[in-house]
């Protein structure tokens, strides 16, 4: 990179430019209170849409993954925020539901084209090792982009009108684009690892270990997401607060979440390199926070807390499955593909769950969402019990 353009500066960039596609991500669910009003969606559009965006972005991990090992990292990175960017502005016109859906769809598409062509721009800067201590802190950048959208899509809909939750980030998206496609041409091509051919997908997911997180992957996609998703309607339905109120109650869940991330090296240290422990502990209490849920306390705050625990809880789990086990395949030389499954699994439990819920709330209420999280965390005890999560690693 040109000596001219600091190093520091060029990460707080590649930071913001992951932040940016939150900011066109979470707008959807702080606009949903007004869309539904309005009948721009039903509750069964926005469980279809938030659906949609899952299993497109899941594809995309794995097709973007091969394709950015093809292509210029600025290239994946400019034209995943450009494309963001320019269907985030057209959703804003509030065109017909299945126009918003395929809208969504490349928005999704195009969100799932950056982590991997930002970590080999980071590569190619620091140097593995540092890059590697980067990587954790970009993670946060995922906190934070919840935590800005949250905020400036409740400024935008309250003052601007739904639209504007649309306009904003995407226009955010669009510079962030462009500026990439500027400042990320500068950065040299990482060099290419040779490794021993790829086995394919097929012996990996015959892999006894791999199987067992399978399912745990899938649960804890559906109650990340759809924690999200739901947590302003379910705030404005429980408890009548409107827009700006609520968003300070679910402001809290990503703040929590944002703290458990950055929390996860102590934990991992504590837990003697034991990332299934991690898990296990998650998982078992979430069953305790779903299960509070399920008593539908009055209080908001009381609400907010155990929403914020259960996002907090399954970001470790996602730390753990999508970061730290893939590890344990280097010897394979099959790193990359660990987690590219993982996160496949990751975000089709989340789309199977966002169009169930969405049936399920619009027919019976939120109480069998919060029970099945219960008996889902349950399941998920028991098969990464079966990882032997208390044995220790062997160096």
């Amino acid at each position: 990179m040109k000596k001219s353009f600091p190093k520091g500066l060029f990460f707080a960039l590649c930071y913001f430019f992951y932040t940016s596609i939150y900011l066109s991500r979470i707008n959807l669910s702080m606009a949903s209170p007004a869309l539904l009003e309005d009948g721009v969606l039903t509750e069964v559009e926005l469980g279809f849409i938030g659906s949609a965006f899952s299993v497109i972005y899941a594809i995309g991990r794995l097709c973007n993954g091969v394709l950015g090992d093809r292509l210029a990292p600025w290239v994946m990175v400019s034209a995943g925020l450009l494309g963001t960017g320019i269907a985030n502005m057209f959703i804003g016109v509030l065109p017909p539901y299945l126009l918003i859906l395929g809208l969504w769809c490349i928005n999704a598409f195009a969100q799932s084209m950056l982590w991997s062509a930002l970590l080999r721009c980071i590569t190619a800067i620091y140097g593995r090792e540092e890059a590697n201590r980067k990587a954790t802190i970009l993670v946060s950048s995922v906190s934070a982009g919840n935590i800005g959208s949250i905020l400036l899509s409740s400024v935008l809909v309250s003052n601007f009108g739904v639209s504007a939750a649309f306009y904003v980030p995407g226009a955010v998206c669009v510079i962030c684009g462009v500026t990439a496609m500027y400042i990320l041409r500068q950065v040299p091509d990482t060099d290419r690892i040779k490794v021993q051919k790829s086995t394919g997908f097929g012996p990996l997911l015959r892999n006894r270990e791999m199987r067992g997180m399978l399912v745990p992957a899938m649960v804890h996609g559906a109650v990340r997401d759809n924690v999200s998703l739901w947590m302003v309607v379910y705030f404005l339905d429980r408890f009548a607060i409107d827009l700006k109120s609520s968003a300070w109650y679910v402001l809290l869940i990503p703040l929590i979440g944002m703290t458990a991330r950055l929390a996860y090296p102590l934990c991992y240290k504590w837990s003697r390199q034991r990332e299934h422990l991690i898990s296990l502990y998650s998982f078992g209490a979430c069953v305790v926070f779903a299960g509070i849920l399920c008593l539908q306390p009055s209080v908001p705050i009381v609400t907010a807390l155990c929403l914020s625990m259960l996002y907090a809880l399954v970001s470790m789990v996602n730390t753990s499955l999508t970061s730290v086990f893939p590890l344990r395949f280097t010897a394979q030389n099959m790193v990359s593909s660990v987690s590219g499954v993982s996160d496949f699994f990751t975000y089709i439990g989340s789309g199977i769950g966002q169009a169930v819920y969405g049936f399920v709330v619009a027919q019976f209420g939120y109480l069998p969402m919060f029970l099945s999280w219960v008996v889902l965390s349950l399941v998920s005890v028991l098969l990464v019990l079966r990882q032997k999560p208390f044995a220790l690693i062997e160096v």
